[in-house]
């Protein structure tokens, strides 16, 4: 073992939370995987399916209210927006899944605020027209993973179907802080991806920078403080020869992928380091085809890793994908409710 891996190696295990999987969950999309990050919403649906899990999207759900809705002048538009997403969700099943890191962030927080204040609850019931129920067990796309398949379990269907490759864990800030509030993993040195990975046949040394942030939202305000954040983040991965970064965040996702071309302008540089989604990964060892994951709609190409593990476009594994282009399922197509009412988002604020 060398000394990369050796600093996480003791605490790779599954979460001391986990609870028997229950295959049915709540899904909430929210906007990202509706809109700029859809193979996201694609390759977790995709692999979900091939695990067993059962996904029933949140009917007429709501935006979570990200990044500007826990500034509004109003005060407690970030606690509202989320609140209706967990009562409604909260009538469904016993437990939902956000994979978005984002809009997690903010239905734990939502639920964390609800749980402290009377007063809060009375005003979610005001605007609801009953009781807030938000009571719901909340997980992210990590979690829900690590409780529904075993390592072992994944290792027997991948068969080592990723070996070769070096992927770095990339969690950023939103899945695991506040810590407190969203009781995920340590803070400060995540692990929770590690076993399922390496479960795949791939290797996943320790990367120091996991946890730090590439920037966030400040690409609209501050560009260039996303620039110099995920050079930071990118520069490292590619300096330990890792062969791609993995994570569960769209906005850390754009930031690392989408703006690498930027960062090389900027800079000089000349960063060219795939950036996949966990979801597209485990689907990968599934034997899930390259292009029903939607690994081709990313701005960095992960052709060559995928040359390494014979999923290239010549490759042995070829063949065997899922569908060929004309017959893909497309995410509609494998949705199990009616996408949100938009006029309905707009009514609380949203629109």
């Amino acid at each position: 073992m060398n000394n990369r891996s050796r600093k996480d190696s003791a605490a790779i295990k599954a979460p001391a939370s986990a609870k028997p999987g229950r295959n049915a969950y709540s899904y909430f999309p929210g906007c990202s995987l509706t809109g700029s990050a859809g193979e996201y919403d694609a390759s977790f649906r995709l692999t979900s399916e091939a695990l067993g899990i059962r996904l029933d999207e949140i009917s007429d759900w709501n935006c979570c209210g990200a990044s500007p809705a826990p500034h509004h002048w109003s005060g407690n538009l970030g606690v509202l927006l989320p609140a209706r997403n967990l009562h409604i969700a909260s009538g469904e099943h016993e437990a939902m899944v956000a994979p978005c890191a984002g809009c997690y962030n903010r239905l734990k927080n939502a639920q964390h605020e609800l749980t402290g204040s009377e007063e809060l609850r009375e005003q979610a019931a005001r605007v609801l027209q009953e009781p807030v129920r938000y009571e719901i067990e909340i997980l992210n796309l990590v979690e829900l993973f690590a409780r529904e398949v075993s390592p072992e379990a994944l290792a027997e269907r991948a068969q080592g179907r990723l070996a070769g490759l070096n992927l770095a864990t990339y969690y950023g800030c939103l899945l695991t802080r506040p810590a407190k509030i969203m009781n995920f993993d340590n803070h400060r040195n995540p692990v929770s991806m590690k076993p399922l990975l390496r479960a795949t046949g791939a290797q996943s040394d320790h990367f120091p920078f996991k946890s730090e942030c590439c920037g966030s939202y400040m690409g609209l305000a501050k560009k260039e403080i996303v620039l110099r954040a995920s050079r930071r983040v990118i520069e490292v991965a590619a300096g330990l020869g890792f062969d791609a970064i993995v994570t569960a965040c769209p906005l850390c996702h754009q930031n690392l992928d989408l703006r690498q071309g930027q960062i090389n302008k900027a800079f000089g540089t000349s960063l060219d380091m795939p950036v996949l989604y966990y979801s597209q990964v485990l689907g990968l060892a599934l034997g899930l085809g390259s292009d029903d994951l939607g690994i081709d709609a990313h701005a960095i190409s992960a052709r060559k890793l995928l040359a390494k593990i014979g999923k290239g476009d010549d490759g042995p594994a070829a063949a065997t994908r899922s569908a060929p282009a004309a017959t893909r399922p497309t995410p509609e197509a494998t949705r199990s409710a009616p996408a949100a009412n938009p006029a309905s988002r707009r009514q609380v604020g949203c629109g």
